[in-house]
């Protein structure tokens, strides 16, 4: 298998993780746990998860994001580093702060994101990035500032395969930005309520090549291609932090693919396994 470059564009960030103990809408006290997984702080983001599992299947991944050149940034290459993931295209600043991002999990699951970009909008398409962007072989782009990744899929040249981590965020994904992503995008990722987010955006007729991976939680995840509509079933687990699982997915299932040695189900196989990996590495030890 010969080696691809791959582009994995979106927001670093340093994540602070909260499960709450009980419901809690506004003003009062609520009991929770800070640092679940240990995550306080926890280097985070799709571009990393993603880049993780392409590095471990033997491709050099390329996280395309933005970073401080204070601690915060410091932490996040070095996660960069443990995982072997290349870091040329990360444009650290001087004087800028690195993304944080607060994850909420409420009791049902569920869960709230509050986001410091850092940046404040003045994230820029760098030459250095650019260049490796044109020296691709495959390209994701996953949550990050529009303006950038407006850009960043202009450099892509047309030949270049695109894969879209969706995410339910008109910020990152205004809706021009999103008819783009809806028609280019050969692989799409998503989960069931994310769904229509990508359906409303097109503007034509879908792809006919177009694979869309939609997670169904406990109930599998679904593929939607050509070939027709199949569920993968899935072995439900208690999940007690399940950020970054579906980027996880996402990256393991992007490099499985590009190899063209794999049909899309045993990539998606591959990917939900290594999701579950990830997953059952949060359980707590009841002996601690």
């Amino acid at each position: 298998m010969r080696s691809k470059r791959v582009v994995v564009s979106g927001y670093a960030t340093l994540d602070y993780v909260v499960q709450l103990s009980d419901p809690f809408h506004g003003t009062g006290t609520a009991i929770g746990e800070l640092g679940l997984s240990g995550a306080w702080p926890r280097a985070g983001g799709a571009a990393l998860y993603a880049s993780r599992r392409i590095a471990a299947a033997g491709h050099r991944a390329f996280p395309l994001t933005w970073i401080g050149d204070d601690g915060d940034g410091g932490h996040y290459l070095r996660a960069c580093q443990r995982a072997q993931i290349c870091g040329d295209a990360i444009d650290q600043r001087g004087g800028a702060k690195t993304p944080r991002c607060i994850l909420i999990y409420r009791p049902d699951g569920d869960y709230g994101c509050l986001l410091d970009t850092g940046f404040e909008g003045r994230e820029s398409l760098t030459a250095a990035q650019a260049t490796i962007i044109g020296s691709a072989d495959h390209v994701c782009i996953a949550a990050g500032p529009p303006v950038p990744t407006t850009d960043l899929l202009e450099a892509c040249p047309p030949a270049t395969g695109i894969s879209w981590i969706a995410k339910l965020d008109p910020a990152s994904y205004p809706p021009e930005l999103r008819a783009r992503l809806a028609q280019r995008a050969g692989l799409i990722f998503c989960n069931a309520s994310e769904r229509e987010f990508i359906e409303a955006a097109r503007e034509g007729k879908r792809p006919e090549d177009q694979i869309i991976v939609e997670t169904l939680g406990s109930a599998g995840v679904l593929i939607d291609c050509k070939q027709g509509r199949r569920v993968i079933p899935t072995d439900p687990i208690r999940t007690y932090d399940t950020t970054g699982a579906g980027d996880t997915l996402a990256g393991e299932v992007i490099a499985q693919h590009i190899t063209g040695q794999m049909s899309i189900d045993a990539a998606i196989e591959h990917g939900m396994a290594a999701a579950r990996s990830l997953l059952v590495s949060r359980i707590p030890d009841e002996n601690e």
